[in-house]
């Protein structure tokens, strides 16, 4: 599939390059670009959860050392510290399996993402040989021609 193109003045008709697969490099181009935004969202997602998990920390560590600073600590006190650090370590615990899930997504999509990009590398190759051959094709059909133009030339004249 290639497009045509006439000179009415020479009558040289020329031929555009066409790539074959191209809507094939396109597709792979979109989902590139798809897997590389989804990239994006979850890396986000990650430092939000890894935000979120060091913020409760903090939080687990205030109650600490504002229980540590009281000294003695009653028996109500110690219950209280032990159900706001369980709650701080739950809460950990919950965004951290959280994030473990995203890290797990995340290669995933990288993984896709180095496929699609060794896919669409590979296409670009492809048609910078065969874009290569069809200017070599051209430039030995003008030869032709030229010689065809020189020969009429030498026997006319």
């Amino acid at each position: 599939m290639h497009t045509v193109f006439a000179n009415s003045l020479t009558g040289v008709i020329a031929v555009a390059f066409k790539f074959r697969l191209q809507r094939i490099y396109a597709v792979r181009r979109k989902e590139e670009e798809t897997l590389k935004n989804d990239l994006s969202k979850i890396s986000e997602k990650i430092e939000n959860l890894r935000s979120i998990i060091q913020q409760l920390t903090i939080e687990k560590k205030k109650i600490e050392n504002n229980f540590l600073r009281k000294g003695l600590l009653s028996k109500k006190d110690l219950l209280e510290l032990e159900r706001g650090i369980r709650f701080y370590e739950m809460e950990i615990e919950k965004y951290q399996k959280e994030l473990q899930e995203l890290l797990k997504e995340q290669e995933s999509i990288r993984k896709s993402l180095l496929e699609k990009m060794k896919e669409r590398k590979m296409l670009e190759k492809l048609r910078e040989r065969k874009l290569k051959e069809y200017q070599a094709e051209e430039n030995l059909k003008e030869r032709k021609r030229m010689d065809e133009v020189a020969e009429r030339k030498f026997w006319w004249s």
